[in-house]
């Protein structure tokens, strides 16, 4: 998680959460809480969330990546594909420039993709 969240004092308290419970520990609770309530998608949590922020959490339960950003980009967080084929991520395009090559692009704003 990188960044901050304007409304976690009262995400703490709709998910039940210590007070000293910080953003990470937040997103993934949001995150198993939804991804057990079915219907409900694991994304929705990021519809609740304020503030600016870039985050990856990782399923092992299900094998999957949920990467999600606020919807103005504000944090900004970068992806690529090595030349091994594994998918990078970081906050410093500076650090995959030479993992990624032509493959380097901003992750999308907003965005909010599960990969398995």
């Amino acid at each position: 998680f990188e960044g901050a969240l304007d409304n976690l004092g009262s995400l703490k308290q709709q998910y039940g959460l210590a007070k000293s419970a910080n953003e990470v520990i937040l997103v993934i609770e949001a995150y198993k809480a939804l991804r057990d309530r079915a219907p409900y998608p694991p994304n929705h949590v990021v519809g609740h969330l304020i503030g600016s922020f870039a985050f990856i959490v990782f399923d092992k339960s299900t094998s999957t990546l949920f990467v999600a950003s606020d919807q103005f980009g504000k944090v900004p967080l970068y992806w690529g594909i090595t030349a091994d084929g594994y998918v990078a991520f970081a906050d410093n395009a500076e650090l995959l420039k030479g993992a990624c090559g032509k493959s380097l692009a901003s992750f999308p704003q907003g965005g909010f993709p599960l990969y398995s």
